[in-house]
């Protein structure tokens, strides 16, 4: 059974990567969105609620939220078409750049609260990719700088936090934004796709105030060659009244899916202690080296400096590499984006394993020009599935039965 996967990806060895998208499935249903925000809201119910849901897995924890709540009101804003709530305003958002639509979905997000009565709750449910798909910029920034730099950072390599740090310091929305539009702090539930990190920091924290630091925002943009005008930086550096700090509470993370997974692998299974990061070929190794005998499960979110014109992602690359490293060998390695969207690849990422470059033939030239998605394609390697409805960062797995591994 496929199950949402692809089968294609089946060809080459279908008893053992069948297996593989079996726990695959497990890591999914182990974070899914509508059954975890439903238990942590549960016995909350007889309160008029309006709920703020922005990010991959909002229109699922929006339909958890409204089976147990009172729901009277909201807006859901994600990147894909999804029911949700009844009583929510449903906005597709741009992902991965901010764009129109993202600012449609802010505005109807500060709108929202605003007009909320103080004696009606307001709850906001955000989980990863919420940061492009809901956007406002501050004063002094235009929505044309903003995108230039979102798109300059994501194509440069830069990684999560740094890139949110800046979301934050140009945004009206982010690092508390909908709070203090609110006039009130807002209870929070996430669903993090940076595990091992302040669950604030998810979508660039919409209600969760941060501590300003415009100087450490200003370095990474120029460290990224961008040019910062004055205008900006005077935004950037506008001073707030401290706000309250909302409960916020972590319903599920990358470790929970990576725990799953390894649940039901062969023994021996395991979960890497170290997060995935870093750049994608750096990260790759070290992995592969400290992959132990049996099943190993990484999580995390690694950086894709990209310089070519082709079709791909972060786990379509790192698989397309880990395939030239395996090649030969009795190894199976599996590169997964657990929203389903590997950046432009058109897939979720690949499972290769030491038959892949016999039958791909050369990767250097789809490496060079990044365009593994479209190698793995065609060696019926791609790992294709619709959108999760979730996001908690990256999988990677390695099933060595070969202790040999060709990695310089």
């Amino acid at each position: 059974m496929t199950g949402r996967f692809d089968p294609s990806v089946l060809v080459p060895d279908p008893d053992r990567r069948g297996r593989i998208l079996e726990w695959l499935e497990a890591g999914l249903a182990a974070v899914e969105p509508e059954r975890l925000t439903a238990q942590a809201l549960t016995g909350q119910a007889g309160i008029e609620t309006v709920v703020i849901a922005i990010g991959k897995a909002a229109p699922a924890m929006a339909r958890g939220a409204a089976s147990v709540l009172d729901v009277v009101g909201g807006v859901c804003v994600s990147d894909h078409e999804e029911p949700t709530a009844d009583r929510l305003t449903f906005i597709v958002g741009d992902h991965p750049l901010p764009g129109p639509a993202s600012l449609e979905a802010a505005a109807a997000v500060l709108d929202t609260v605003l007009k909320t009565p103080a004696s009606i709750r307001i709850i906001a449910l955000i989980s990863g990719g919420g940061s492009a798909l809901c956007e406002a910029p501050r004063d002094g920034v235009s929505a044309g700088f903003l995108s230039t730099v979102n798109r300059r950072l994501i194509a440069g390599g830069a990684d999560i936090e740094e890139i949110n740090l800046v979301r934050a310091h140009l945004s009206a929305i982010k690092c508390g934004g909908v709070s203090k539009a609110a006039g009130r702090p807002i209870d929070t539930y996430v669903i993090s796709d940076v595990a091992g990190a302040d669950p604030g920091i998810v979508a660039s924290g919409p209600t969760v105030p941060g501590a300003p630091d415009p100087g450490a925002a200003e370095a990474i943009m120029r460290r990224f060659s961008i040019d910062v005008p004055e205008g900006v930086l005077a935004a950037m550096s506008i001073e707030t009244r401290p706000q309250p700090m909302p409960d916020v509470t972590l319903l599920a993370d990358g470790l929970d899916a990576a725990r799953a997974v390894a649940t039901i692998a062969p023994a021996p299974a395991r979960v890497s202690s170290k997060w995935l990061s870093g750049e994608v070929e750096d990260c790759l190794d070290r992995f592969l080296v400290a992959a132990g005998p049996g099943v190993t499960v990484g999580v995390g979110e690694t950086v894709l400096d990209v310089g070519g014109t082709g079709s791909g992602g972060r786990n379509t690359h790192a698989a397309l590499l880990a395939a030239e490293r395996l090649a030969g060998l009795g190894v199976i390695f599996t590169a997964f984006a657990t929203d389903g969207v590997d950046a432009w690849a058109g897939g979720a990422g690949g499972i290769v394993d030491g038959s892949t470059i016999s039958r791909g033939g050369d990767p250097g030239p789809a490496l060079l020009n990044f365009d593994s998605a479209t190698y793995l394609a065609a060696s019926s390697d791609l790992l294709k599935c619709p959108p999760t409805g979730t996001n908690v960062s990256d999988i990677w797995i390695v099933w060595r039965r070969d202790l040999g591994l060709n990695v310089e």
